[in-house]
């Protein structure tokens, strides 16, 4: 019986022992990251009396923990993107970066030099404000470049981390397979260690796992690809875009096996930082496109008007030109070069376009509208040099392109961050008009003539230089029956505009006297300008059109320059309709808000996505977590058991010893 004590005694010693042990461990750990609360079953002897073996387990709940890990993506997937355009949207938003404030100082500074246009101090503002604005567009697109390849950096951060823990998971794993399945914890903390990095993983990809009977962890993709294997891990690459290089990409390899990963599926930190960079480059476009508008408007207006030396203006701004850029795998020698059509500025979208050459003697050409592409046109043999007129791009063509080639366009993408000042003297802001009209002085009526309109002073336009060519219209004589006869430079008439017109727009009504037809069928192009008389006219009344050779105290182009800020000039996406434009501001405007929803938004997603993550974390500590009064308790309770195991054990003992002394 005394033997049968001691067994006993021993066994519950040993049993509180370890419950002591695994107390000791859970308080020791409760700040140890990546733990998880121990528990010690004991079970009775089955083949004689005492306890007969104990059994150390995690407690935690399976499904709270993949919870958990899926929470931790989605977290992590929003803050990573947010962060990323958050700064972006703040940069852009922020009264010292604003495009509006840059365009705003620009324009006034043109009402400033209307006021006097005829001297050079007030027009000292004008080469600032152009300098400025310039500045602004330039820093604007560096700033997103930038920003691009920061992520791009940051991308090749995270894969590093990735590979190192599928390597580490991989690694634990195969030691959680060789281990004790019961031995003094070490199995457990090795478990602890592979699920801390699972968990870790989880922050930068969106994952899934699947437990083994071994205690192995496979882990993959949500979409499916696997990560880690039974047999080892796969590790994950940056790869370049093609053929952007900016827009690296990802690719997963298995032993000697590869292929490419969707950027849009892979989540978690990865994954935002792949969304953020998606948002910049149309966000980068946007304002090339504003670049463009403003730009190609200016240097036309400015065109129409006459400098302070008497000649027609010139370019304000430099357009930039951009290279496609040729796919990696093309067989061929095709390039292209684009440039924007002066004069269509307002046609230019955002958009990036395709060229494919489905032979080496034909051709297809794609807008690209994010993951989606339009034809727009299709022909055979390419030329040096295609229009698309409705975007207003020029297409330059050379090399020798093979079946099967593309080529991405670009144009607006680096336009806003090459775009560059022409003008160098502030004489040459073209404030006046080059074209002037005056009334006899010996004129019955009380009639003047005033200037309609400058449409054009290039191709078809009889504006030259510094005068105005012999067969443009010079004179206007009221006959007797009140009509405006039009006379050339030479004393010949070109046509008569009727009475019933009332003098406006004399030019666009002129018609000619046998055949009755227009003269000019579009006066904006030939002659390029147009006049309208005010007022009474008697018969035998004369005017006089001419070349402005003394119009520097004139701001008529002044005026209509300082006037695009509210003309509608900017193309909205990629419509062609009648309401597709929108002011410089709007469209600035329209895209800091677009910009500011993608923000709101995910600040939203973020929002939700932390509290369900912290829900989350609480269903799984609810049970994984070490709660220090619980295991307090539990440890004066072991305690006790303990000494009373003791007892038993000092009981057996007097008991044998009585049992000895009785023998003598």
């Amino acid at each position: 019986m005394s033997s049968d004590l001691l067994s006993i005694g021993s066994s519950g010693v040993q049993a509180q022992q370890k419950l002591l042990w695994t107390t000791g461990n859970n308080i020791s750990n409760i700040n140890t990251e990546g733990y998880t609360r121990q528990r010690t079953e004991l079970y009775t002897n089955v083949a004689s009396l005492g306890v007969g073996m104990s059994n150390t387990e995690r407690m935690l709940n399976v499904y709270a923990q993949r919870e958990m890990w899926r929470d931790t993506s989605s977290l992590a997937m929003y803050t990573s993107a947010y962060e990323q355009l958050a700064s972006t949207d703040q940069y852009l938003s922020s009264s010292a970066n604003s495009l509006n404030s840059a365009m705003s100082s620009y324009f006034s500074a043109f009402h400033t030099a209307n006021a006097n246009p005829n001297t050079s101090s007030s027009r000292q503002g004008l080469m600032s404000g152009v300098s400025s604005l310039v500045t602004r567009f330039q820093t604007a697109s560096t700033t997103l470049s930038q920003q691009q390849n920061t992520i791009n950096g940051s991308i090749e951060s995270e894969v590093k981390e990735i590979n190192s823990l599928l390597s580490g998971i991989s690694d634990l794993n195969a030691q959680i397979i060789k281990a004790p399945k019961n031995s003094d914890g070490t199995t457990l903390n090795l478990i602890d260690q592979r699920d801390e990095m699972i968990r870790k993983l989880s922050e930068k990809m969106d994952i899934r796992t699947v437990a083994q009977d071994n205690g192995s962890t496979l882990v993959n993709l949500s979409t499916g690809q696997s990560l880690v294997l039974a047999s080892g891990a796969a590790s994950l690459g940056v790869t370049k875009g093609n053929p952007d290089n900016t827009q690296t990409g990802l690719q997963l390899t298995i032993g000697t096996s590869s292929a490419s990963l969707s950027t849009s599926q892979v989540g978690g930190g990865l994954g935002g930082l792949y969304q953020a960079r998606q948002e910049l480059a149309p966000l980068q476009n946007e304002i090339g496109q504003l670049a463009v508008a403003l730009a190609d408007a200016m240097n036309q207006q400015n065109s129409q008007g006459m400098t302070l030396n008497n000649q027609l203006g010139g370019d304000i701004f430099t357009l930039p030109t951009s290279q496609g850029l040729a796919n990696a795998n093309n067989g061929g020698t095709g390039a292209i070069s684009v440039s924007f059509i002066p004069g269509k500025g307002s046609n230019v979208s955002a958009n990036d376009f395709e060229v494919k050459f489905t032979s080496a003697t034909t051709f297809e050409i794609y807008r690209l509208d994010g993951n989606s592409k339009t034809l727009l046109t299709n022909g055979a043999t390419p030329p040096s040099q295609f229009q698309l007129d409705d975007y207003g791009i020029q297409l330059d063509i050379s090399g020798t392109p093979a079946a099967g080639d593309s080529i991405v366009l670009q144009p607006t993408r680096n336009a806003a961050q090459n775009l560059s000042v022409a003008i160098t003297s502030t004489d040459d802001f073209a404030l006046a008009a080059p074209v002037t009209g005056s009334a006899d002085s010996n004129n019955y009526g009380s009639g003047t003539i005033s200037l309609a309109g400058v449409y054009n002073t290039g191709t078809g336009s009889l504006i030259n230089s510094s005068s105005l060519d012999p067969t443009a219209p010079q004179q206007v004589k009221i006959d007797a029956s009140g009509n405006y006869e039009v006379y050339d430079g030479a004393g010949n008439l070109l046509g008569v505009a009727d009475a019933s017109t009332k003098g406006q727009n004399l030019l666009a009504n002129l018609k000619d006297t046998t055949t009755g037809s227009l003269i000019y069928s579009d006066v904006k192009t030939t002659p390029g300008f147009d006049f309208s008389i005010s007022g009474t006219v008697s018969a035998n009344d004369s005017f006089t059109i001419g070349f402005n050779t003394d119009g520097i105290n004139d701001n008529y182009n002044g005026l209509a320059l300082a006037d695009l800020q509210n003309q509608d000039l900017v193309r909205k996406g990629s419509s062609v309709s009648a309401d597709s434009q929108q002011t410089f501001s709007e469209a600035f405007s329209s895209t800091l808000s677009s910009l500011g929803s993608t923000v709101s938004s995910l600040n939203t997603s973020m929002s939700a996505a932390e509290a369900k993550l912290t829900q989350s974390t609480n269903t799984y500590n609810s049970e994984a977590g070490v709660s220090l009064d619980e295991e307090a308790a539990n440890l004066i309770r072991f305690q006790q058991a303990y000494a009373a195991s003791a007892q038993i054990i000092t009981a057996a003992r007097a008991v044998f010893d009585s049992l000895l002394s009785a023998a003598r």
